[in-house]
């Protein structure tokens, strides 16, 4: 059980309490919904899937021990796409660039780690020498990161959207294939003008977007209108759970995509 702790959002001066789960953050589900202007908050967040939202008895601010939606960030991620809130960006933007690293950088958000005080010179000399490989660690895993969290900022637009054929390669998969597959899986149209749109009702579930696009097919023609179907992170969890129930891929989905929401930090001197 974890004591809630609050965020004032600025833009809006509203507040979302979050907690810390065994490592992971995870966000009272009603806080988020009324920040994002969704009317029907209970009904959102049961559309959620599973792995999304959960409820767990937390303490109040009285002390007061209660059960509470929480989610986590997938899914606060998911509500976002689902609001038409103007400060809907505004506010994915101070959760990932203020709350989740405030919480990553120290576990939690009021707890401060225990500094020891070295009782002798041989203490101190271990101690040195402690802090020393942690920080030589760490710096390796930056370093082994920030590759992949920059590769993934670069092919993943504003919103948090991606291409098909960038999911494709994330997921060890050609392009072709994967759109072979969705077309089989009637996830994506396969004949008519709009082919490779995705059906409606996968559209209005969160999992994609479409947008219409300038493409130069003529150097000496003016700029043709085409639409392109972008994944969104909700979409590329749920093309993920799709491949391995047909046993196309197996395990967890690779944390490249969420990678791009994470600021690496370097490591204090």
């Amino acid at each position: 059980m974890s004591e809630l702790q609050r965020f004032v959002c600025p833009d809006t001066g509203q507040t979302i309490r979050a907690i810390l789960l065994n490592g992971e953050s995870w966000f009272v589900g009603r806080d988020a919904a009324e920040i994002l202007g969704i009317a029907d908050a209970r009904a959102s967040l049961n559309l959620l899937d599973d792995d999304e939202h959960d409820t767990v008895p937390v303490i109040d601010s009285m002390g007061r021990q209660q059960s509470t939606i929480v989610i986590n960030e997938p899914g606060l991620y998911s509500l976002i796409l689902r609001s038409r809130k103007p400060e809907a960006k505004a506010f994915k933007r101070w959760v990932t660039h203020e709350v989740l690293p405030a919480i990553r950088h120290t576990g939690s958000y009021t707890v401060q780690p225990q500094h020891v005080i070295p009782a002798s010179y041989a203490e101190a000399l271990e101690l040195a020498a402690r802090q020393a490989r942690e920080i030589e660690a760490k710096q390796a895993k930056i370093a082994e990161l920030e590759p992949e969290a920059a590769r993934a900022r670069q092919t993943m637009d504003a919103d948090g959207l991606a291409l098909v054929g960038t999911v494709a390669k994330r997921f060890g998969l050609r392009e072709k294939a994967l759109r072979e597959f969705l077309f089989a899986e009637h996830v994506l149209i396969q004949t008519g003008s709009r082919r490779n749109e995705p059906m409606a009702m996968y559209v209005q579930a969160g999992y994609f977007e479409v947008k219409v696009a300038l493409v130069n097919v003529d150097p000496d023609r003016a700029p043709l209108e085409r639409s392109v179907t972008y994944v969104t992170p909700r979409g590329e969890a749920f093309i993920w759970r799709r491949l391995v129930a047909a046993g196309v891929r197996a395990g967890r989905m690779p944390p490249l995509r969420q990678m791009a929401l994470i600021t690496i930090e370097p490591a204090a001197d």
